[in-house]
């Protein structure tokens, strides 16, 4: 065939794929993140996030009353809504079941991701024709670590959607100005205001975009008539002038959305009523001439600000590359973008900066709305903030490389690269690698390390915590090898015989403390297993504890070979709370006296919780027994801790709980009790903790609350 031939022939098929493949990476994108958001187990982030947007629903306050909802948002309230709706059409269905809410909860973010994928298209193909959407949305879809927050209850791909459909809409409104435009516009930085602070980064972004249109559109009148004239300086002040209009629209529009979105709750409030506990925040409210003017902004808003100010400038503990640091890690993120983002999807996109650089392809009056974000926001988080717990925090620059990336299938573009066959085999190599690196994580998208980093079972030489395990497979990790009858001791705090789980983070350590932790572990076995690349399975025998580790403090277990508990399944939950397991509440184990060991209530309240800890099975059991240790610690100064004051013992009769005769007490202070009683025929035990200390160990107010459970075992006799 002639090279005219070859041309006229990828002309023809060329148009065509690129009108059926958008269609199909945005089912194959839903369907993956689907599979995903049923293999993933809860991570930690997401009982509070759900908690917040139910309570929103239910009683319509989004005051946070704890520093765990520090950066809770109202866009949570989208993840509650099918929660909520499912609990009224099948309340016990669904009540009774985490899980199930969970499952749930995650599909109103899936669809989040699947508008963010759409976008990226629209853009790319509005700058770069159909083949420049397509690869776009390619690089999108396929992203592993878009796929990996996709299907979660958090507002990370909600902050990643605001921002750039944001900045989409602006480039939209500079391109053909209109009144529809400027209300898109306005609509979508106001919306973007509900997901995270981080979306407060619009402000800048845009003005360094209106800035750039303006030098822009001063040079242009400058080779128009001449240097010197004053056009050139009435251009500059012109477009100025039009930028801080359209700033001072879209403050006013970001005021309007964030009083719709929390309810006006608390706004108008000075800043002389807020507990501020910022620097930044704290020296604004010493101004005397502002502290007493009332904030157009609602309560809830001002005061998560102010924590995530806080929390920002904090010395957290960061680790990078087997390193420990509490000042952060310049390179933290740029680290993160190169081990976690595939290899061919930084070359396409290395690829597409030579040929800007080169100047083709050019996008004229849009490259600056691709690159900007991505410089500022990464300047930003490289510089000044030191919650350096996840690649999750700059996510929001990935849409803007893919689309910029976009450039690459345009038809000039796509013209010269079909001249030449090795072209067309290397176009084809890098995306058909990009769609290998992908699918081969599935569906453990939280663990995806390229090949730079040397795969997920590298990941932990690199980077921990969301980037690798978010405790999403814990859950699995357990039901897999819990052996009958036998402890699994999850994540021990010391060392143990038998059989171990624990999360490749706690494994390694976030810290210099819990990397001490499991040192005994780490430098002296190997594990028998992973599970989902996050978790790690060992067997370790007494002899082996004792060539090693005899003089370190043991974790201890409570199990008998008769406890019922260890067949069964638990469960948890409380009355305006969420229950949180961090290991399983009938192990058998009683951990090293860690605060992660017992089963919890969260956020921490400022009053007594009721709450609840059992244990359920598929038949009937015979029960005469229940030990429990209600409370966090099972020995020690802290044993008082959350310890339960008031408790009734009740088990399931098929319509309803009945307490166990003789095991309601009062005032209660032991940290280990126990109650016999008349056999009783049951599927399901539980410990009602009806009043509980706080996290002083004391009964009066003041300080935070929460129910908890450390163990909970149960027997025929």
């Amino acid at each position: 065939m002639s090279e005219l031939g070859q041309e006229s022939g990828a002309a023809a098929w060329w148009p065509r794929l690129a009108r059926a493949l958008p269609w199909g990476l945005l089912v194959l994108f839903l369907v993956r993140g689907g599979l995903a958001l049923w293999a993933d187990g809860t991570t930690p982030d997401e009982p509070l996030h759900l908690w917040y947007g139910e309570r929103a629903l239910v009683s319509g306050t989004f005051l946070r009353g704890s520093e765990e909802l520090n950066s809770k948002m109202p866009v949570s309230a989208l993840n509650a809504l099918p929660v909520e709706i499912a609990l009224h059409l099948h309340p016990e269905a669904v009540g009774a079941s985490w899980p199930r809410q969970l499952h749930l909860a995650r599909w109103p973010s899936l669809l989040l991701g699947a508008l963010l994928c759409l976008l990226v298209w629209r853009w790319a193909a509005a700058l770069f024709g159909r083949g420049g959407g397509a690869l776009a949305l390619f690089l999108c879809s396929f992203c592993p670590n878009l796929l990996a927050h996709a299907h979660l209850v958090t507002t990370d791909v909600s902050t990643c959607l605001g921002i750039f459909a944001a900045t989409y809409c602006l480039w939209r409104y500079l391109a053909a100005p209109s009144r529809r435009r400027l209300l898109v516009l306005a609509a979508a930085f106001g919306l973007a205001q509900l997901a995270k602070a981080t979306a407060l980064f619009l402000a800048p972004i845009f003005v360094a975009i209106l800035a750039v249109r303006a030098v822009r559109a001063a040079a242009a009148a400058r080779r128009l008539h001449g240097p010197g004239g004053r056009e050139t300086w009435r251009s500059l002040a012109r477009e100025l002038r039009r930028g801080a209009a359209l700033m001072l629209w879209l403050a006013v529009a970001a005021i309007v959305a964030l009083n719709a979105g929390f309810l006006g709750e608390g706004s108008l409030t000075p800043l002389k009523r807020y507990h501020l506990v910022s620097r930044p925040m704290q020296t604004l409210a010493a101004q005397p001439w502002l502290r007493d003017l009332p904030v157009p902004l609602p309560y809830a808003y001002v005061e998560g600000l102010d924590m995530v100010a806080r929390d920002a400038g904090a010395p957290w503990w960061s680790y990078l590359r087997g390193r420990y640091s509490q000042q952060g890690f310049r390179s933290y993120f740029l680290v993160g973008l190169l081990v976690k983002v595939p290899v061919a999807a930084q070359l396409l996109v290395l690829l597409a900066l030579g040929l800007w650089l080169a100047g083709r392809a050019r996008a004229a009056g849009a490259d600056e709305c691709l690159l900007l974000p991505v410089a500022l926001l990464l300047l930003y988080f490289s510089l000044w903030f030191r919650l350096e717990l996840g690649l999750r925090y700059v996510l929001p620059v990935l849409p803007f490389l893919f689309v910029f990336a976009g450039r690459l299938a345009a038809p000039g573009v796509v013209r010269g690269l079909t001249r030449g066959p090795w072209r067309t085999a290397i176009a084809g190599g890098l995306l058909l690698w990009a769609a290998a690196a992908s699918l081969s994580i599935h569906p453990h998208y939280l663990a995806y390390f390229n090949e730079i980093a040397g795969g997920p079972a590298q990941g932990g030489r690199w980077l921990l915590d969301s980037n690798l395990d978010w405790n999403q497979d814990a859950d699995r990790a357990k039901a897999l090898y819990q052996r009958a009858g036998e402890p699994l001791s999850v994540n021990p705090g010391g060392p143990v015989a038998g059989r171990i789980v624990l999360g490749i983070s706690d494994l390694i350590g976030r810290d210099p403390e819990s990397a001490a932790r499991h040192a005994w572990l780490r430098d002296h076995f190997k594990p028998i297993a992973t599970v989902g690349w996050s978790q790690a399975v060992y067997d370790v025998s007494e002899d082996e504890i004792e060539r090693c580790c005899a003089a370190q403090a043991r974790t201890w277990f409570l199990t008998a070979a008769d406890d019922l508990a260890l067949r069964g399944r638990p469960f948890a939950g409380g009355e305006g709370v969420t229950a949180r397991f961090a290991e399983r509440l009938n192990d058998g184990s009683l951990g090293a006296n860690q605060p992660i060991d017992a089963c919890r209530t969260t956020p921490p309240q400022p009053r007594a919780v009721r709450a609840w800890f059992g244990v359920a099975w598929s038949t009937p059991q015979s029960v005469g027994r229940v030990l429990a240790f209600p409370g966090f610690y099972s020995r020690g100064p802290q044993v008082r801790r959350f310890l339960a004051l008031d408790y009734v013992l009740q088990s399931w009769d098929g319509a309803a709980w009945r307490d166990l005769p003789g095991t309601r007490t009062r005032g209660n202070d032991r940290p280990h009790v126990e109650h016999r009683f008349a056999p009783v025929r049951t599927t399901a035990v539980r410990l009602l903790v009806e009043r509980e200390r706080n996290d002083q160990g004391t009964a009066g107010p003041g300080g935070g609350f929460r129910a908890a459970c450390l163990e909970l075992a149960v027997f025929p006799w």
